[in-house]
C-alpha cells in the first residue's frame, strides 16, 4: 500500500467524520478487512458497516496469489476472486503455454515444475528460482500477463469479493470521486439513487519479480464503472451520500 492511499484512505475516514452524527475509523491494515468502517450513524453505534477506498476507478480491485504445482494451479485464498483466478489459469491456453515454457527455460520436468508465490515455497527443488524467473521475463518479447480473460462482468465477480470474501463485507465503495452501493444490501439505509457498483473489464494474471521472490497475482480493473452524483472525497462537488436518505 502507497503512501498516497493512505492518505487518500484518512482523508475519506476524516471526511467521513465531518458529518455530525456519524463517525468513521480507518483500523490498523487488514487484508481480510476494508479500508474504513463506521462505527456511528445518526448517533446510534453499527457494527460490521464497512467503506472500501479506491483512489481512482483504474485501482486494481482485488489481487488474490496463485501458485503452481501437482500440475495444476492454486490458491490458499479462500475468495471468489481467487478461485476465480485459479478458475481462468486452468483453463488458460496461455498459462498452459507459459507452464512448459518456464519449465523448459529452468529445467525442470513440466510433470513436477511448482512456480510459487511467496519465499518459502522457493526452497522446494522443483521450484523455479527467482533468478531463473527474472532472467526469462528479461527476454525481449515475454509477456509479465499469463493469462488475460477479456470483457469479464467483473462487477459481479467484485461485488461477490466484497460482500462475501472478506472477514466482514463492505457494503459501500468510494473510487476516485465516485460512491457507490455494493450490491443491493444498503445497512445504513443511504439513499436507493447512489448507483450499484457495476461493470465489464479484463481479468488478467501477472508474474512480478521481487527481491527475495516472486509473486503470480490477479489484476481485476472495472474499465467503465458508472458515474455517481454522490462522493465523500474531500472537496467534491457532488452529494455527500451520507447526508441523504431513502
Amino acid at each position: 500500500m502507497s503512501a498516497a492511499s493512505d492518505l487518500f484512505e484518512a482523508n475519506i475516514a476524516k471526511s467521513i467524520n465531518s458529518v455530525k452524527g456519524v463517525t468513521a475509523v480507518r483500523p490498523t491494515a487488514d487484508t481480510a478487512l476494508s479500508d474504513v468502517q463506521i462505527t456511528k450513524f445518526n448517533n446510534k453505534p453499527v457494527k460490521g458497516v464497512w467503506v472500501e477506498v479506491k483512489m481512482n476507478h483504474t485501482d486494481n480491485l482485488s489481487n488474490p496469489r496463485v501458485f503452481y504445482a501437482d500440475k495444476k494451479w492454486q490458491t490458499t485464498y479462500k475468495t471468489p476472486t481467487a478461485k476465480a483466478a485459479v478458475d481462468i489459469l486452468n483453463e488458460s491456453a496461455q498459462a498452459k503455454k507459459f507452464v512448459r515454457d518456464i519449465a523448459k527455460y529452468a529445467g525442470i520436468p513440466v510433470a513436477k515444475v511448482i512456480i510459487p508465490t511467496n519465499k518459502g515455497m522457493l526452497s522446494d527443488p522443483n521450484a523455479v528460482p527467482l533468478e531463473v524467473m527474472r532472467e526469462y521475463f528479461e527476454q525481449p518479447g515475454i509477456n509479465r500477463y499469463i493469462a488475460n480473460k477479456e470483457n469479464s462482468p467483473l462487477g459481479e465477480l467484485v461485488t461477490a469479493h466484497y460482500t462475501q470474501g472478506k472477514k466482514e463485507p463492505a457494503y459501500y465503495m468510494q473510487a476516485g470521486d465516485d460512491f457507490y452501493l455494493i450490491s443491493k444490501a444498503n445497512p445504513l439505509g443511504l439513499s436507493k439513487t447512489i448507483p450499484l457498483l457495476s461493470g465489464r473489464g479484463d481479468f488478467k494474471v501477472r508474474v512480478s519479480t521481487r527481491s527475495e521472490y516472486y509473486e503470480v497475482q490477479a489484476e481485476i480493473k472495472i474499465k467503465n464503472m458508472p458515474a455517481s452524483q454522490y462522493s465523500i472525497r474531500p472537496g467534491t462537488s457532488k452529494k455527500n451520500p451520507f447526508l441523504l436518505k431513502g
